[in-house]
């Protein structure tokens, strides 16, 4: 397989990832008290037209936002493919055209709502405002939608193509929530995101978030991270992740002891298998990272994954706030190999590497 370089990325979430990366720079994690994480929004006017931003949602305007300045930071780049995925996409838009039907009889609606709530609108915006007139698709995959666009991105380029434009977005609404909540996927009682872990009740914390970045064959920087491997996994059992990981690891001439840190997807479900366990034992030298606790629980959680992994390989640099699973500080070494590891529910699960 060819390299595979991220040679730009931007994320927006509930922490402070985007414009001012407080989140690593300032060495800060924000505890939220309330079991929805919203994400921090930012100026939205310096990255879209006034005209246009009137009629935009919220979710269209931080999707296109970071979209944007994914693509400022390298704008000498002709982009091939703009490649999006979304379990969800617009409920904001979804939720109001769906409440308008019902309002006015399916009557008189107004189709802004419902030209919103489609999937690739993010994906029309970027194109046209940007003249990419290439390969454009939008992956609505449930918990695998970010996997599946990154797959096709990792494909293309072992064909033809130079450098992709490749993410995935998601918001949470407070109608989703109480309806998810009541089926056990979120918990009852607020509690403080950053002791997630420490709660032993049923459920998760909701989260949302939207992360883009530019996928290339052609290497920019010395220290530059690069998509090495990824595996998708359906209700697999512990076997299955078992084989799945070694088999990641000979394919690529790895070890267990090479790789660095595990950022681990498990999120905070005292009924649901974490496989904390099973990681420790399979990687006795690794330190193994939660990371929901500081973007929440949704379709493409893995995202922030994403952009963390990448933050850490090319700053060489761990937040002093991130602990083991053993509560321990992070102790900083050189760090070439991180594994991402995502459970959704115990039904999506996916296993990633980057390198550097």
């Amino acid at each position: 397989m060819k390299s595979q370089y991220i040679i730009s990325i931007s994320c927006i979430s509930p922490q402070h990832t985007f414009e001012s990366n407080g989140f690593f720079e300032n060495d800060y994690a924000e505890a939220f008290h309330t079991n929805i994480l919203y994400c921090k929004e930012a100026n939205f006017k310096k990255y879209i037209n006034p005209i246009q931003i009137r009629r935009m949602s919220r979710l269209l305007k931080m999707g296109y936002s970071v979209a944007v300045d994914c693509l400022e930071k390298v704008k000498d780049r002709k982009i091939d493919s703009v490649i999006f995925g979304t379990g969800k996409g617009s409920l904001s838009d979804t939720e109001s055209f769906l409440k308008s039907i019902k309002a006015y009889q399916e009557t008189a609606l107004n189709p802004t709502q419902f030209i919103h709530s489609t999937y690739n609108q993010i994906n029309g915006l970027v194109s046209l405002n940007k003249k990419i007139d290439s390969y454009n698709v939008t992956y609505v995959h449930k918990a695998f939608s970010f996997e599946h666009s990154l797959l096709d991105a990792m494909m293309l380029l072992e064909e033809n193509a130079e450098n992709v434009l490749v993410g995935a977005f998601e918001e949470i609404t407070e109608e989703h929530f109480n309806i998810k909540k009541k089926f056990g996927f979120f918990k009852e009682e607020n509690i403080n995101s950053l002791h997630l872990f420490n709660d032993l009740s049923k459920g998760s914390i909701a989260g949302e978030g939207c992360t883009f970045f530019v996928l290339s064959n052609q290497k920019t920087k010395d220290k530059q991270a690069m998509v090495i491997d990824l595996k998708t996994l359906y209700q697999p059992n512990k076997e299955s992740i078992h084989h799945s990981i070694k088999e990641i690891l000979n394919q690529n001439n790895l070890s267990s002891a090479d790789i660095d840190i595990i950022l681990h997807g498990a999120n905070g479900c005292t009924q649901q298998a974490n496989h904390f366990e099973f990681f420790k034992s399979q990687f006795p030298q690794t330190d193994i990272i939660p990371f929901k606790q500081f973007c929440g629980e949704y379709d493409t959680a893995i995202q922030f994954a994403f952009w963390i992994a990448t933050q850490i390989l090319e700053n060489q640099k761990v937040p002093s706030f991130f602990v083991n699973q053993e509560q321990q500080p992070i102790q900083v070494k050189k760090i070439r190999n991180i594994l991402i590891y995502n459970n959704y529910f115990e039904i999506n699960q996916s296993i990633l590497l980057l390198s550097i």
